[in-house]
């Protein structure tokens, strides 16, 4: 079991987009691996050592305690095989797509409604070995509309 440092921060009002980029190292990417439980389920992306985590308190994510940091399609690669055992739940809008594996039931990664040109990638279904530090930050999910146009959130997934 790998432990980053993981730093919590509560979140009223967002950073700036560039402060944002500064903190999560944008330019010095690394290739992280994952997958579910049971590893039918694999996957890569490429996104910073110094993570920048959400922690959500929506419907769904509150149940699940799914701390995940946003990439943007092009970073993230589903590995061969691995779409045979994905199942996919959808509810309210529909726009997030909640992918979980159908042997163990982890959710290593789904579409968020705040980003639905990328990809959450959990936190703690990568392999160790490529985390330096996790900043976890508070997202309201629970007031979604009012929450996410200031926090920042929506921009991670652009290249």
């Amino acid at each position: 079991v790998w432990e980053p440092r993981t730093t919590y921060h509560r979140i009223g009002e967002a950073p700036a987009v560039e402060a944002e980029a500064e903190a999560a190292g944008v330019g010095a990417l690394v290739t992280h691996s994952g997958g579910c439980h049971c590893g039918a389920v694999r996957f890569e992306c490429d996104a910073s050592a110094r993570l920048i985590g959400w922690d959500c308190n929506c419907s769904v994510c509150f149940m699940k305690r799914n701390v995940h940091f946003i990439v943007p399609e092009a970073k993230f690669r589903l590995q061969a095989g691995s779409e045979a055992f994905l199942s996919e739940y959808t509810f309210n809008t529909k726009t997030a797509k909640h992918t979980f594996c159908r042997v163990c039931g982890v959710v290593p990664f789904y579409r968020p409604r705040s980003n639905p040109d990328g990809y959450a990638v959990t936190v703690h279904c990568l392999d160790p070995g490529t985390v330096e530090e996790v900043e976890v930050k508070y997202f309201d999910g629970g007031n979604w509309e009012q929450f996410v146009g200031n926090s920042g959130i929506r921009e991670l997934s652009k290249e």
